[in-house]
């Protein structure tokens, strides 16, 4: 009689398995794994409402470029001013999803700039805004500790509602 595999057998059976159809990325770098958890923590931050995870991630300036979705000129602002005007928008959804595709990054030493696909989700009930584009971020170590000095949205898409915005802003205050 066979004996059962335990858990961590059979998971790493499984693990095998499912590696062999699905190699592996490269190895990154520690610098590269930072800079992609930094990024990454921002959407799932604002997604969160964890403004003040999401706010550590910038440095004490930040140049915020979203003109693709509203126009007008890139603005220069503070973490805690851009954090005030999140929250004058997102809580108004129901709820929101950013998911990012893979982050590739070109590393200098003290700077780097990152970038990523982005598919942003923004629900109220039913109804549904869907910029699409990519997310390009300006990164500086800045006392040893990666921070973002500029977040553009570069919207290449747009599905839905965007009338849900102002529907949002109107929810949020």
């Amino acid at each position: 009689m066979k004996k059962p595999l335990s858990a961590v057998a059979l998971l790493s059976a499984t693990s095998a398995a499912a590696l062999a159809d699905h190699p592996l990325p490269p190895v990154s770098t520690q610098v590269e794994a930072q800079i992609r958890t930094l990024v990454s923590s921002i959407t799932l931050a604002a997604d969160r409402g964890a403004y003040d995870l999401a706010e550590q991630a910038f440095a004490p300036k930040v140049v915020i470029h979203y003109t693709s979705v509203w126009g007008g000129e890139p603005v220069t602002t503070t973490p805690a001013e851009l954090m005030i005007s999140w929250q004058g928008i997102l809580p108004g959804f129901d709820t929101t999803w950013h998911e990012l595709g893979p982050v590739t990054i070109s590393d200098d030493g003290n700077s780097a700039k990152a970038h990523a696909f982005v598919d942003a989700r923004h629900w109220i009930g039913e109804d549904l805004w869907r910029p699409v584009g990519s997310y390009h971020w300006d990164v500086e170590r800045i006392d040893n500790t990666w921070r973002v000095t500029r977040m553009e949205f570069e919207m290449t898409q747009e599905l839905g509602d965007r009338a849900l915005a102002a529907q949002a802003m109107d929810r949020a205050e």
